[in-house]
């Protein structure tokens, strides 16, 4: 297989070829289908946002990666809300950003690819959403096997009991204490 020269991240596109991408872990078969079946609706009728990971310049481009973005919030406990001003401790919901579904070919996996996506994305919400609407943090449902790599990227587990033991934990990601581009 030959591999991408230069990749962007860009928005989905009717005839990018979404079926390439191959994720080498059957767990993670549901990324898969979500793309192939559901991002362009998700898209067109503002669910949720997908971009490709596709070669520069290449419209339509094969997938080598995505990921799907949707406004969401979350409930902190009390050890992790934000303490900046003391309003906040009457709140139980903050504004995030979920990363939805995050996904890179099995053929780029452990190269920083999924790391540079994560940037992309507090990136993205600090300069294109933090200025113009309140929001706070980024959040994930993180797969069991990829929390560690959440928490490489900065992300914390939500601390409740229940959370923790879930197949699926919460995690956010306060990128406003993190704004280092």
């Amino acid at each position: 297989m030959d591999l991408p020269k230069e990749l962007e991240l860009r928005l989905i596109h009717t005839d990018d070829q979404l079926g390439k991408l191959s994720l080498g872990n059957a767990n993670y078969t549901p990324l898969k289908i979500f793309l192939k079946r559901a991002a362009l609706d998700f898209h067109q009728y503002d669910i949720a946002k997908t971009y490709v990971l596709a070669e520069v310049d290449a419209k339509p481009g094969r997938a080598w990666g995505y990921v799907t973005l949707m406004s969401s919030e979350i409930v902190l406990n009390e050890n992790q809300k934000p303490r900046e001003i003391s309003a906040t401790a009457k709140y139980e919901a903050f504004p995030a950003i979920k990363i939805a579904r995050l996904a890179i070919d099995k053929s780029l996996q452990g190269k920083g690819y999924g790391r540079m996506v994560v940037q992309w994305c507090a990136i993205l919400v600090r300069k294109m959403i933090m200025p113009h609407v309140g929001c706070r943090f980024l959040v994930v449902d993180a797969k069991r096997d990829s929390v560690l790599f959440y928490e490489h990227q900065g992300f914390e587990l939500l601390n409740i009991e229940s959370n923790i033991a879930d197949e699926n934990p919460l995690m956010f990601f306060d990128i406003y204490k993190n704004q280092s581009d």
